[in-house]
């Protein structure tokens, strides 16, 4: 029986929650099997589930498989995939998911399903378990699944099904909310055991983003550079032993972490995980890893935790996010162009951080724009070709007026940070309609950061340029709207007279209107310490928001 696009497209989402509950930010994995030799077809399972014991009010856990196809092979091909249940029938409850129902079954201790698939990654029906009324803590065994189909090979799974289990909850950590730039603090990570059952030897991971910096000492963590530009460094820490269920545990000593030049907001993100080969798998992704060059750090039992009876996988992570004492500054840089009558000229425009302090509107999960620039258009001209990830808007500058060139002012709004010596190039083509002279527009900084971009920027004498057609006794340098020290970038991707919105290097994009500003504070509480997103996830703004693609150079920037 075919599968149809609304369950599959359910059954993606469903995985998505289980990949978040249990991802690294930018560290992401699959948790499979391991298996001596593998198909170029193959089955993915989580390499182990637990179950809440039975009349747990808490959501079942996410549970989802794989089938995974060689790169390239997208074509339709029918399946049966068959689970085998035989070992856990006793204590756990196997049923049909509702979304599955139209093309899976039970008979006797199997799930047979029969669907067609097609693309390279796909997921499938998979069975739901609840423990059964008198299973007992610590009960498990194995499901295992097979697949078949006319002509290939397939690569069956198996995943480790218990009652009960650890539950490692992180614990907040004290540090100062305004460090200063240089300050080194000492946390002292700990976690409590909510589960039911004790972990066997436990996993830290931490990361930090680039205004921070982890010592690598700790001779029992392994550190790693992470790709960036937001997400820099991980440690991933391993502690053997046995950490019982209602006790809380905590690191013998601080761990030293720095604030560096270039801070202003950042995170740190820490997170506690059983350590199992396959997590261990997950967490360290392919990364190049190097042993700490110091003592070890210790786990010591600080005290009782409150006992669950529960599992629960949403607690395992947590995050801490200072606001640095640091500036950045944010600078508009103009131009100026001659040209006759029915000519077209192009200015180069920009948005220049001339640091010290990188600047990110990413938090807990809830990323907003961070730089942007109004381009009012000198009189006389218009424009007819202008950066992708710029829109239109009325002479104020208070409303939208589409994707099309011709409009009296634009707007160019960025990605959720801005690197600390980083430039937008900005080229519009101008079309002199008639004849002027010092017809003279202006590119000013509009974006707002928390509040207001000044809460990081103390030089606002620099937040507006010059751009003038056809100048009269007006000395280039005076478009620069102030000092053009600091490195500089490069270009925006090429002209455009559409408005669909750029991928921009700093952050993701959303097509539509641009806004002019990013009101809001940080959040409180967000995504898990460990989420994907805030290095390269999409920045969503009330309105919608339009940015522009960027690149970093060492080069001086000429003079205007």
């Amino acid at each position: 029986m075919s599968a149809i696009v609304g369950r599959r497209t359910l059954r993606r989402l469903l995985g998505g929650v289980a990949a978040f509950g249990t991802a690294v930010a930018l560290l992401g994995g699959s948790g499979g099997t391991a298996q001596a030799e593998e198909s170029d077809y193959r089955i993915r399972l989580d390499a182990e589930l637990g179950l809440p014991l039975p009349g747990s009010k808490l959501q079942q856990p996410w549970f989802s498989a794989q089938l995974e196809r060689p790169a390239g092979d997208t074509a339709s091909r029918d399946y049966v995939f068959t689970y085998d249940f035989s070992e856990i029938a006793d204590f756990v409850d196997v049923k049909v998911r509702s979304v599955d129902d139209d093309h899976c079954a039970i008979e006797g201790t199997k799930m047979i399903c029969r669907e067609t698939v097609q693309g390279e990654d796909i997921f499938i029906g998979v069975p739901e378990l609840l423990a059964a009324k008198g299973s007992k803590n610590g009960q498990s065994g194995t499901l295992r699944v097979v697949g078949e189909s006319e002509g290939i090979t397939i690569q069956g799974a198996s995943t480790l099904v218990r009652v009960g289990g650890p539950d490692l909850a992180a614990v907040r950590v004290d540090l100062k909310d305004r460090p200063a730039v240089g300050e080194v603090q000492r946390p002292r990570f700990a976690f409590a055991n909510k589960g039911t059952l004790p972990a066997q030897g436990v996993l830290l991971a931490l990361t930090t983003t680039r205004g921070m910096e982890l010592a690598r000492t700790a001779g029992n963590c392994e550190y790693a550079d992470l790709r960036g530009p937001a997400r820099t460094g991980f440690a991933l820490c391993a502690f053997g032993g046995t950490f019982d269920p209602g006790s809380t545990y905590r690191i013998n000593r601080g761990m030293e972490l720095k604030t560096l030049e270039r801070a202003y907001v950042d995170q740190l993100s820490y997170g506690f995980y059983e350590d199992t080969p396959a997590e261990r798998e997950r967490l360290r992704d392919g990364l190049t890893f190097t042993r700490g060059t110091g003592a070890s750090v210790a786990l010591e039992k600080v005290g009782a935790g409150t006992r669950s009876t529960d599992l629960y996988i949403w607690d395992n992570d947590g995050w801490y996010e200072p606001r640095a004492v640091n500036t950045a500054d944010f600078q508009a840089v103009g131009d100026v162009a001659e040209g006759e009558k029915g000519e077209t000229v192009t200015v180069d425009l920009g948005f220049r951080n001339n640091g010290p302090a990188w600047v990110t509107g990413g938090s807990g999960g809830d990323p907003r724009t961070v730089g942007g620039v109004q381009f009012t258009v000198p009189a006389g001209t218009r424009v007819t070709s202008y950066p992708k990830g710029c829109g239109g808007y009325s002479a104020d500058g208070k409303n939208w007026i589409g994707d099309k060139p011709g409009a009296p002012v634009y707007r160019c709004m960025f990605g959720e940070f801005v690197l600390e010596d980083e430039l937008h190039e900005l080229p519009f083509e101008l079309t002199i309609e008639k004849g002027v002279e010092n017809s003279k527009g202006e590119i000013k900084v509009v974006s707002f950061y928390y509040g207001g971009h000044s809460r990081h920027d103390e030089t606002p004498d620099n937040d507006k340029a010059a751009v003038v057609v056809n100048p009269k006794d007006v000395p280039p340098g005076d478009t620069t709207g102030g000092s053009t020290g600091g490195s500089s970038g490069g270009s925006a991707t090429g002209g455009s007279t559409g408005g669909s919105s750029a991928g921009p290097v700093t952050g993701g994009s959303t097509g539509g209107p641009a806004t002019g500003s990013a009101n809001g504070g940080l959040a409180a509480t967000g995504s898990s310490a460990l989420v994907a997103g805030l290095g390269a996830a999409a920045a969503v703004v009330a309105g919608g928001v339009l940015f522009v693609a960027a690149r970093r150079r060492r080069a001086v920037r000429r003079p205007l």
